[in-house]
């Protein structure tokens, strides 16, 4: 919400159009990926481990999700975003935080440097591919890969549909996913103790 005031402001503009409420609601959405991706994650591994760190974990991504609906929708309102284009963007946010849901539950089930390397992961995740495309002269599909550049591309895109080939990403997004929450509830295996066998 806080984002929402800085980005949006209290009192509406002398004459409201798309163009002026878009650059607004394109910070809106990077403030959100901010909190949701760096700032949530920074939170929990901070903390001490819960006593169910996966229910934790789902809890608070259910909840970030819906309050990305809340945020989100309502900003076709004052946009020229079609739906496609507002669903893609609703897709890699549940995504997003699904990624960084398995990431929090995998690392506040422990204690030590995991959280330290697991929250250093996640900020290389973001900002990590922007720089190396800049400095390199990399190809654009290396930014992509950060959601901070993918968000501001899509929430740059005004009321064309998403090109070609945009719902790929959200698939291997998907996947990450998957195999994290895989990690994150794969039992841990057991140390068995060898029996030393009767004294003597």
């Amino acid at each position: 919400m806080v984002s929402w005031v800085f980005a949006m402001g209290l009192e509406p503009p002398l004459q409201p159009s798309s163009s002026v409420y878009t650059p607004a609601a394109r910070m809106l959405l990077v403030s959100l990926v901010i909190g949701g991706l760096i700032g949530w994650p920074l939170l929990r591994l901070s903390s001490e481990i819960p006593r169910r760190p996966l229910a934790s974990a789902l809890l608070d991504a259910a909840t970030l999700t819906a309050l990305l609906q809340v945020l989100l929708w309502p900003l076709r309102l004052v946009t020229s975003w079609p739906i496609a284009r507002t669903l893609l963007i609703d897709t890699h946010g549940i995504i997003w935080l699904l990624i960084t849901g398995g990431a929090v539950a995998i690392a506040t089930a422990k204690e030590g440097m995991i959280r330290i390397w697991m929250m250093l992961l996640l900020v290389l995740w973001l900002g990590l591919p922007p720089l190396l495309s800049n400095s390199l002269a990399l190809p654009p599909i290396v930014a992509k890969i950060s959601p901070l550049s993918q968000i501001w591309l899509l929430a740059s895109g005004g009321p064309a549909a998403p090109p070609p080939g945009a719902w790929q990403f959200p698939i291997v997004e998907l996947a990450v996913a998957v195999v994290l929450w895989w990690a994150a509830f794969s039992p841990r295996p057991s140390i068995k103790v060898a029996d030393p066998g009767p004294s003597r």
